[in-house]
């Protein structure tokens, strides 16, 4: 079943509500596919052979300051999201998000969402409100999640990073770089450790992570050497229990990462409007890799991992 975990839609009244919360509204004015309906949508889906597009609200997390607004903007948002998955002959599917940073609130809507309203899993950013996942404040947030066995799909928040103001250069390559730094805070903090249960999946084939496998491997290492506390395993062991989608459109980038990453743990993603269904399909074919690892990237990864059944 071809499944894409990494998609989004941003519907006026979603727009509205954020923005009535005191959030700039979200918007994909100006993506390429901001044009395209959803009935549209369907007919790429379909025109590309995929069965399922799981959506989340991606950067829009619903991290407002005030616990009762983040609470009014999740709710809206789930809300909103499982009403457009009962339509559209079941081609939409969801991920749930939460009123972080408030853990408690959090941890119900966690609950509501996996519950009540039959989500595939939880969306959050790779930071929340300008701190790392792993601050301990976050704790009983992730044990719930491993406690559930959930599906935890991150995002980058387009935080930005020394020198990346002009020329777009936040979201060209600084959200990768959000992703490569949130994979190893994940595993070098424990947090993957403590909760071996949650499946977490990062975008964008882990940013920077399979270029960089071996300098961060050699870090650790000259670390330990001079003294430093050992690492349990290498990080270029560790981050291969997360999964990650192939958003990239670089069909040497996919091989190097199922090299570093594990063709198992690597699962079709479009960023849909941003990027167009077809081609990010298109170079997974065409990547030049062996057939099986093809077959399950487009085809196995996602449906066992978020166990959801073929379409019939």
């Amino acid at each position: 079943m071809r499944i894409d975990v990494h998609a989004h839609h941003y519907p006026r009244e979603l727009r509205d509500a954020y923005a009535r919360l005191g959030k700039p509204a979200p918007a994909m004015e100006g993506a390429p596919g901001s044009h395209v309906t959803l009935p549209e949508r369907v007919d790429m889906l379909k025109e590309s052979g995929v069965d399922l597009q799981v959506l989340s609200v991606g950067t829009n997390q619903p991290y407002f300051p005030a616990r009762e607004n983040a609470v009014a903007g999740a709710h809206f948002a789930n809300d909103c999201y499982a009403d457009l998955c009962k339509g559209y002959d079941g081609r939409f599917a969801t991920f749930g998000c939460v009123p972080l940073p408030h853990v408690d609130a959090a941890i119900e809507e966690v609950g509501r969402c996996l519950e009540t309203l039959g989500m595939l899993g939880i969306s959050a950013g790779t930071s929340i409100a300008g701190r790392p996942l792993d601050d301990p404040a976050f704790e009983p947030f992730f044990a719930e999640l491993d406690r559930r066995g959930a599906v935890l799909c991150l995002h980058p928040q387009g935080v930005g990073a020394p020198m990346t103001d002009a020329y777009g250069l936040v979201w060209m390559m600084g959200g990768c770089f959000e992703d490569t730094v949130t994979s190893l805070r994940l595993v070098m903090s424990g947090l993957t450790t403590r909760h071996p249960h949650i499946k977490i999946i990062i975008p964008h084939l882990g940013g920077t992570l399979p270029f960089l496998m071996q300098r961060i491997d050699d870090s650790v290492w000259r670390e330990v050497t001079r003294g430093g506390k050992p690492a349990v395993t290498k990080p270029s062991e560790a981050v291969r229990s997360l999964y990650f989608d192939t958003v990239n459109g670089h069909a040497g980038a996919l091989r190097l990462s199922c090299e570093c990453l594990g063709a198992d743990h690597i699962m079709l993603g479009t960023d849909f409007p941003h990027l167009f269904i077809e081609p990010c399909v298109q170079y997974i074919l065409e990547s030049g890799l062996p057939e099986d690892d093809v077959h399950t990237i487009l085809d196995r990864s996602a449906q066992q991992l978020l166990g959801v059944g073929a379409r019939v």
